[in-house]
């Protein structure tokens, strides 16, 4: 009979290896069922922070005045130096041949909040010292101009009317045109022919435009009539008109009208929106009350705590009796707009990452990775923004480390994000989006109430069980 046991032994080894004797292998190697664990009982707690400093970092310029009973007042007006071209048109024109010099300002058509054809001036003015660096958006530009230096004003609508079927661009990615309103301020003749002079005789200056602003150091745009509206610039310029002298084949001189788009606001120069919000008492009294509101350009904000060593445990708690693997976690936030009468919406974005390393990221230029800087889209339909979150987790698992205070301190910040986009060779689509640029939200007036006690964090775990 002992033999015939050790037959039988030998015989179950290639079913189960050695699963005679328990004593030598434990229970550890013998796996039995796989299944998913779905866990959602985790409690999020939070509130709402005031964000009135904002390091901006965009050259979308924001730009007028705004009042919404539900939302507060908004005044927003910009400083920016400008980048030259590296080279300008000399070959048969003269400083005489310059005339005339232009502001331009290009928006989106629909990138504005409030009346479009409210009439509002803009008044623009020379600056008359350099920027600081690093600058916010509470920066007070009294100190750098003065009311005798203006270059030009003009009133302006965001109407249609008057404009050119030419202000549109093609974007290949999404198959479609894209329509622009155009504002342009006449500036003093003087300044074009002193820009045009400074390239013949200090053509440095055009080579680098921390040289260049010592020369000019830039502009300061206010509104200085109306209110009821704010628009996002989403370009900015200095174009040069001149006259230039040609000679035909058959050596006849010919005179052609010139535009050189010479100077440009870009992302190495400094550019600044001046925002001054103040929000409404109903803003105030929500939060008083308890409710999360986030706000923006630089209003508030979200500060969370997330349950990350709750998650931790969970996971660690599943290892014990099995192979445990995290397949993902979503963090869904609802968030409901708030009724207004200049139909102020959501943030589109919101970018969630550490409190402790928000200022860091701005000031770096950093990018989302799906890890610790992860951002969300609005979902109107469902009133919710929903993160995926498994990669900020996973790190603490693959690194052995527990979570800290600081960890779990985290904050939703309205963005702005701006994508690089390709297309499929065949037909028309977006096939990737890759993030370029993350940066506070300025583009547009915007808030929401976060329904923090509603918010729900859903882990799924893949396990397979210890026998």
């Amino acid at each position: 009979m002992k033999f015939f046991n050790l037959l039988l032994c030998a015989a179950g080894v290639s079913a189960v290896t050695t699963a005679c004797d328990e004593n030598l292998i434990g229970n550890s190697i013998i796996e039995t069922g796989s299944h998913l664990i779905v866990d959602s009982a985790y409690t999020i707690s939070g509130e709402s922070v005031e964000n009135s400093k904002i390091q901006s970092r965009t050259i979308s310029q924001l730009l007028g005045k705004l009042y919404a009973e539900e939302y507060g007042s908004l005044q927003s007006d910009f400083v920016t130096e400008f980048m030259p071209g590296t080279e300008i048109d000399t070959a048969g024109v003269t400083v005489n041949d310059i005339d005339s010099i232009k502001l331009h300002f290009l928006m989106p058509m629909g990138s504005y909040t409030g009346d479009s054809i409210t009439p509002m001036r803009v008044s623009v003015y020379k600056l008359n010292k350099n920027l600081p660096y690093p600058i916010y958006s509470d920066f007070d530009p009294s100190g750098y101009y003065s009311k005798d230096d203006m270059l030009g004003a003009t009133t302006y609508t965001m109407t249609m009317l008057g404009q050119t079927d030419s202000l549109y661009t093609y974007n290949s990615s999404t198959g479609s045109y894209v329509y622009y309103r155009a504002v342009d301020i006449k500036l003093p003749i003087q300044l074009g022919r002193s820009f045009f002079n400074e390239y013949l005789t200090n053509p440095a200056s055009y080579q680098d435009p921390e040289v260049f602003k010592q020369f000019f150091p830039g502009i300061y745009a206010t509104t200085s009539y109306g209110d009821g509206r704010v628009i996002n610039i989403s370009g900015t310029q200095i174009n040069l008109y001149y006259k230039k002298k040609t000679v035909n084949d058959e050596g006849n001189d010919t005179i052609i009208n010139q535009v050189g788009q010479y100077y440009g606001v870009s992302p190495e120069v400094v550019t600044n929106n001046n925002i001054r919000l103040k929000p409404s008492e109903s803003i105030k009294s929500m939060i008083s009350e308890g409710n999360v509101i986030v706000q923006a350009p630089a209003g508030y904000e979200a500060k969370i705590n997330l349950p990350v060593s709750k998650l931790l445990d969970k996971y660690y708690e599943l290892s014990e009796s099995g192979q445990t693997v995290l397949n993902q976690v979503t963090f869904t936030v609802p968030a409901h707009e708030i009724t207004n009468d200049k139909k102020i919406g959501a943030p589109t974005y919101l970018l969630f990452l550490k409190s402790s390393e928000k200022d860091k990221f701005f000031a770096d230029k950093k990018v989302t990775d799906g890890v610790n800087y992860i951002y969300a889209t609005y979902n109107s339909a469902e009133e919710t923004y929903t993160f995926q979150i498994r990669g900020y987790v996973k790190q603490f698992i693959d690194e052995n480390k527990e979570a800290t205070a600081d960890d779990e301190t985290i904050s939703l910040v309205p963005v702005d994000i701006s994508f690089e986009q390709s297309q499929n060779s065949y037909y028309y689509q977006q096939t990737e989006a890759k993030v370029l640029t993350v940066t506070p939200l300025v583009s547009t007036p915007s808030m929401a109430r976060i329904d923090i006690a509603k918010a729900k964090i859903v882990a799924t775990f893949s396990k397979k069980d210890f026998q």
